[in-house]
């Protein structure tokens, strides 16, 4: 599958390309798109200045939307194509510190489902990937220790996890799957919000 690629990937772009994906930075008439969110960063609203906020909103959203226009316009005019944003689960649940970020996330998240619902018409799908925290990009706040006790599964996320469930919803396998928002974090927002601050002991 030819996917173009919106966002730095980091590791996670070889475990696409592990996948099955041959990943481009400037193909609009590629049937497929993936774009990544950036890594989490977690600010107390209190300590949230205006250009972290508007900085942290543009990358999270703004940026990823002016990206997607061109390839949203060009699968609509072709008949198919499918999107899948890889955000994160704090677009999901609330978290202490991702005011910014998980505002970001959810407006992406309701880019995506209007993109579905306008795209649904002339074979445009597009989904939300919603993983939880990754062993490689963890926020220098968050026990580590606590978020895998917190996980039933026990253990974070890996970039296999993520890209896995990309193919997935970029594959036949999927074809009447959109505008849904999968949470790829081994069960981690179901426990999470039992704790007053998941970010400590």
């Amino acid at each position: 599958m030819r996917a173009l690629l919106v966002g730095e990937a980091g590791p996670l772009e070889a475990a696409l390309e592990e996948a099955g994906l041959q990943l481009t930075r400037d193909d609009v008439d590629a049937a497929y798109l993936v774009s990544v969110a950036p890594p989490v960063e977690l600010v107390p609203l209190a300590d949230l200045g205006a250009d972290d906020w508007l900085r942290v909103f543009d990358e999270w959203a703004t940026e990823v939307f002016f990206a997607v226009q061109p390839w949203l316009a060009a699968s609509a005019a072709r008949g198919a194509g499918s999107w899948v944003a890889v955000t994160s689960d704090i677009g999901t649940q609330p978290f202490p510190g991702a005011g910014a970020a998980g505002a970001g996330a959810m407006a992406l998240h309701t880019l995506v489902r209007i993109a579905a619902l306008e795209g649904g018409p002339d074979g445009v799908r597009a989904n939300v990937v919603a993983p939880g925290w990754s062993e490689p990009a963890v926020p220098p706040d968050l026990d580590m220790e606590l978020a895998v006790l917190d996980t039933p599964l026990r253990r974070l996320v890996t970039t296999a996890d993520i890209a896995s469930a990309v193919a997935w919803l970029l594959s036949p396998a999927a074809a009447h799957v959109t505008g849904e928002i999968l949470r790829v974090d081994g069960g981690y927002t179901i426990t999470r919000g039992s704790r007053p601050d998941p970010r400590r002991h």
